[in-house]
């Protein structure tokens, strides 16, 4: 069922059906060493380039698990800020407003 077809009607906070976390981002081990290793050396090289992003912010579905929204958490020393960000929308919009905030993103 698409989240924002809930049965409970409009209103319903975003946070009472949505859940956010940080998780790797997808293809495999050796692609998750090299991006951690590639934001080390940006660290290293004072951010003279920009570090790739090693996590994505998932929003999913609370009852079950399934996938709404992925997108990169950013530099690794900031993804907890969008993260944050994400939680804070969930709190306080509906479903809608929440998909609707998050479709051109």
């Amino acid at each position: 069922m698409d989240p924002s077809q809930e049965p409970h009607g409009e209103d319903v906070r975003a946070g009472d059906v949505l859940a956010a976390e940080l998780r790797a981002r997808p293809g495999g081990r050796l692609r998750h060493l090299t991006r951690v290793a590639g934001a080390f050396l940006t660290e290293v090289l004072w951010q003279l380039l920009p570090a790739p992003s090693v996590h994505d912010v998932v929003v999913v579905r609370r009852d079950d698990g399934s996938e709404v929204l992925r997108v990169p958490a950013g530099e690794p020393l900031t993804a907890g800020d969008l993260l944050a960000s994400v939680r804070g929308e969930l709190d306080r919009l509906t479903v809608a407003e929440f998909l609707a905030a998050w479709h051109d993103r």
